[in-house]
């Protein structure tokens, strides 16, 4: 699984309207011939100061994963930078019982209006718990957001970087309603696993949007 977030550079806004709808085109036309070959390809309009474009692509091999963000960079006549990636693999949780199985027709549903992607570190001394008492550490985490009246909706992915990334946990929700999301974050800052947590950021938010924003 991948999570890139691209940003048109200063050029781009002074370019001329029909070249930006050229490029674009040519953006589609990647996704639309990717969006065959992968399992989940989902694009996002970023809502970050410091992105302009988020998609987040899922398969079982890792060579498409590359080709389709290569692709993009190769027709955008360097006016798309990509600024952040995220890389990780679907696993079922050691927390919880059963877990994801094959994530392939799930992730072809249609996506919410919202999405987040975060990537996720926890100290040393989280590991050197004993597994029981994590385990119910992640419960009570995993309880709290379940009963959250505005938790309804809300899809959640947890994807496990270690070794791969720099962090290692990449944690993606899907999200009907951002209001809504934010208090169910808020309540979850009270749950004790957040003791254990060192680095959660840079958080990625885009909605659901076409590509003709950026000829505006």
């Amino acid at each position: 699984m991948t999570v890139s977030m691209f940003k048109f550079s200063k050029e781009w806004w002074k370019s001329g309207r029909e070249e930006r709808k050229q490029i674009l085109s040519r953006l589609n036309e990647v996704e639309k011939e990717f969006s065959n070959k992968l399992v989940s390809l989902k694009r996002f309009i970023s809502l970050r100061y410091d992105g302009d474009i988020i998609y987040w692509t899922c398969d079982y091999n890792t060579t498409p994963l590359n080709d389709f963000r290569y692709s993009l960079l190769s027709v955008s006549n360097s006016y798309l930078e990509e600024k952040v990636s995220f890389f990780s693999v679907f696993k079922p949780s050691p927390y919880t019982m059963g877990g994801n199985k094959d994530l392939s027709s799930f992730l072809k549903i249609p996506p919410l209006k919202y999405f987040v992607a975060y990537p996720m570190k926890k100290s040393p001394e989280w590991y050197l718990l004993p597994f029981e008492e994590r385990r119910d550490i992640m419960a009570e985490h995993i309880n709290i957001a379940k009963n959250h009246p505005d938790n309804e909706g809300i899809r959640s992915y947890t994807t496990y970087s270690f070794g791969i990334g720099d962090y290692e946990f990449v944690v993606i929700y899907e999200i009907p309603d951002l209001y809504k999301w934010t208090n169910v974050v808020e309540k979850l800052r009270e749950a004790k696993a957040r003791k254990w947590i060192t680095l959660e950021e840079p958080i990625l938010v885009g909605e659901l949007g076409d590509l003709d924003i950026f000829v505006k």
